[in-house]
C-alpha cells in the first residue's frame, strides 16, 4: 500500500479525541519530557512535534517547561483536519503566560518552517510515512535542528510487535522490504487496534533501518530505551545533530 493520503486521512475517521480520557501515550510522553527534554540547560527552548494529533503531548509538556524555561517556542504539524481543529479551535492550549505556539494543518514534508529547534519529536508517527518519503524526511529533520539539537523517535518495539502479530494474526496485513544503501530492511504493514479510539493501519520497520537512515543524514544515535507502557512495548531513539 503506497497511498500516503490514506495514512493521513484515516485519523479523521477514528475517535482520537478519546486520548484525553484514556491517557494513552502518557507514560512515554512523561519519559520524553523528564528524561530528555528537561535535561536541556538555559532559559530558552524550542520544540517541533511531527504529527501532534489532538495536542495531548503539548498539554503535558507545557506545564513542565513553563516551570523551567522563560523563552518557549512550540510548533508542530498535523495533517488530520479533525485532530488539527481539536487543538486549534475546540480545545486550544491554555497557559498562564505566553508560549510561542504555531501549528500547521499539513503533512511534515508540506510544512514550510523557518525556525530551528532544540528538539524535534515524532511519537508513533513514522509508521504513517511510506518508505519513499523517509530519506527526504530525515534530511528535513537534520536541516531543522540546532547544533546539538535532538530528534526523538518513538516506534513499536520490533520484537514486541513481531510477537503480537504472531499471536494476533488478524492484525497482520503484509510483509515487504526497504532497499537502502545496498541493504534490505524488513517492513511490515499491519493494523493497530487502539483501545477506545479505533483501528488504524501502520508501517513498522526493523530498528537498524532507522539507525542507518539517520546516520546517513548526520544524526548520531545517543540514546535508545525500551519502555513498557502497560504492556505495550515501544522503542525510544534519541538522535543528535
Amino acid at each position: 500500500m503506497k497511498n500516503k493520503e490514506f495514512f493521513y486521512q484515516q485519523y479523521d475517521k477514528i475517535n482520537w479525541e478519546n486520548q484525553e480520557k484514556t491517557k494513552i501515550n502518557s507514560f512515554v510522553n512523561n519519559f520524553i519530557i523528564k528524561e530528555i527534554i528537561l535535561k536541556k540547560k538555559g532559559q530558552d527552548i524550542s520544540i517541533f512535534d511531527i504529527g501532534f494529533g489532538i495536542g495531548f503531548f503539548f498539554r503535558m509538556l507545557s506545564s513542565h517547561i513553563l516551570k523551567n524555561y522563560k523563552n518557549i517556542t512550540l510548533e508542530g504539524c498535523e495533517p488530520s483536519e479533525k485532530n488539527y481543529k481539536y487543538l486549534a479551535i475546540k480545545k486550544p492550549l491554555k497557559v498562564k503566560r505566553d508560549i510561542k505556539l504555531k501549528i500547521y494543518n499539513k503533512t511534515f514534508l508540506d510544512t514550510k518552517i523557518d525556525n530551528h529547534f532544540d528538539f524535534i519529536t515524532s511519537i508513533y508517527v513514522f509508521p504513517h510515512f511510506i518508505s519513499d518519503e523517509l530519506e527526504e524526511i530525515a534530511k528535513k529533520i537534520h536541516s531543522m535542528l540546532n547544533k546539538e539539537g535532538k530528534f526523538i523517535l518513538v516506534v513499536a518495539d520490533e520484537k514486541y510487535l513481531e510477537k503480537k502479530l504472531n499471536d494476533k494474526k488478524d492484525l497482520f496485513l503484509e510483509r515487504g522490504f526497504i532497499d537502502f544503501n545496498g541493504k534490505k530492511y524488513k517492513e511490515v504493514l499491519h493494523y493497530s487496534d487502539i483501545p477506545k479510539i479505533g483501528k488504524v493501519i501502520d508501517y513498522n520497520r526493523e530498528e537498524q533501518f532507522y539507525i542507518d537512515l539517520f546516520k546517513k543524514y548526520e544524526l548520531k544515535l545517543v540514546k535508545k530505551d525500551n519502555l513498557d507502557d502497560n504492556g505495550f512495548i515501544c522503542t525510544v531513539f534519541v538522535f543528535e545533530r
